[in-house]
């Protein structure tokens, strides 16, 4: 259980790094929101899981609102158009 909460926090600090330092501007628009979605649903399914079976279930549920974050904030960059300015990835044309 300890070393799927450790996956859980280290996914989370991964997607903090990526986000802080600027790699995934640099790369494919559909590349970068695979990455944050990847990352926030499979930290949100271990969050959820380790939430069920109540352990560190203060932690778990930290685990589970920043997955949360993650994926509502990259489907705001990613998939809402904003401003006027085109859509980074349009879903339909």
């Amino acid at each position: 259980m300890k070393g799927l909460l450790g996956i859980c926090i280290s996914m989370q600090m991964t997607f903090v790094l990526l986000f802080i330092t600027g790699i995934t501007p640099k790369l494919n628009s559909y590349v970068g929101a695979t990455i944050y979605l990847i990352i926030g649903c499979a930290s949100l399914v271990i969050s959820l899981y380790l939430a069920g079976k109540k352990f560190l279930l203060g932690i778990s549920f930290i685990a589970f609102i920043f997955s949360l974050l993650i994926i509502c904030f990259t489907i705001f960059i990613y998939f809402l158009p904003e401003a006027g300015m085109p859509l980074e990835i349009p879903l339909f044309e």
